[in-house]
């Protein structure tokens, strides 16, 4: 079930969309993130950080896997690298998903269908060069 799709023609628009979403989270708030190269999902997740409040710039911990802003609790995972739900798994990086973290993950479809537990599901599709289509789905067991 889509919860919301928006359509965004920039960057900035993007960023917005994330921050307005930032404010339906709360600690333990999981987001899988879905689209292809490029498609703005770290852009998304900037906007997250933003409307927490996290000074600090946000960019894709893609070489890193995780980033860590203690002070609000924000977790950035990044999945480009990992090849499978396993290799997630048994790296430990599953205990970020916890009850007092909010959760980012990027390549969320590498692990979604073994998060068995309320989260959202966001796709990023590129329509055009900077249009954008967001579709925010919330997953409820």
């Amino acid at each position: 079930m889509i919860q919301k799709v928006f359509i965004t023609q920039n960057v900035s628009e993007t960023l917005k969309i994330g921050m307005d979403f930032s404010r339906t989270l709360k600690k333990g708030s999981c987001i899988l993130l879905t689209g292809n190269l490029g498609s703005g999902k770290t852009v998304f997740v900037k906007g997250i950080a933003k409307g927490l409040g996290i000074k600090k710039t946000v960019s894709s911990p893609s070489f890193l896997l995780v980033k860590e802003y203690p002070e609000k609790n924000f977790i950035h995972i990044d999945l480009y690298r990992v090849k499978s739900a396993y290799e997630f798994f048994s790296s430990g990086l599953n205990e970020y998903l916890n009850n007092i973290n909010i959760s980012a993950i990027e390549w969320g479809e590498k692990i979604k269908k073994f998060i068995e537990f309320n989260h959202y599901l966001i796709n990023i599709s590129i329509l055009e060069k900077n249009k954008r289509k967001i579709e925010i789905n919330k997953i409820c067991f």
